[in-house]
Parts: C-alpha cells; structure tokens; sequence
C-alpha cells in the first residue's frame, strides 16, 4: 500500500503560500508570553472598569434618591460634569 501513495509527492502538489490559514507555530515561551500580556491586559480591563463604576454610581445613586422630585435643581453643573468625564476619559482612554 505505502508504494500506491507517495506523500512527499502529493505535499508538492500544493503550495504553502495558496493555503495560508492564517496561523503560525509559536514556541511554548512566546505563546506564554502572550497568555501573560492578555491576563495583565484583563487584570488592567477590570481595575479601570471599577474605578468608572466609582465614578458613576454615586451620580445614579443620587438621582435614585431624588426620584419621586419632578425637577432636578442642578445650578452650576458644567464643571462638575466635565471633570468627571474627564476622570472617566483619562481611564477609558489614557
């Protein structure tokens, strides 16, 4: 049987570069190194998400509190709103 398929013959027939699937071998150690980066990045993910959750919270905590209020007395609200967007921005985005 193993003179009827010549496999070396029949991997010639087909090119590595017609056939790429989009993947690549990789050491142990780089394969690793990036499951460490994408744990750091998930770590990194979860403080910056908790630390807008502190940010916001208390806002819509505020609002529940004042919710049977038709009308919100807010006097001076610019600078407050945008030092908080800029809090929130400089974890989403810094």
């Amino acid at each position: 049987m193993s003179d009827l398929i010549d496999l070396n013959k029949i991997l010639s027939e087909y090119s590595i570069d017609d056939n790429d699937f989009g993947f690549s071998a990789v050491s142990e150690e780089e394969y690793k190194s990036v499951i460490n980066e994408s744990e750091q990045s998930v770590e990194d993910c979860k403080r910056k998400l908790t630390e807008v959750e502190k940010l916001i919270i208390p806002f819509l905590m505020k609002l529940i509190k004042t919710s049977d209020k038709e009308y919100i007395y807010w006097p001076n609200r610019k600078p407050a709103i945008e030092a908080q967007m800029k809090k929130i921005l400089s974890l989403t985005r810094g």
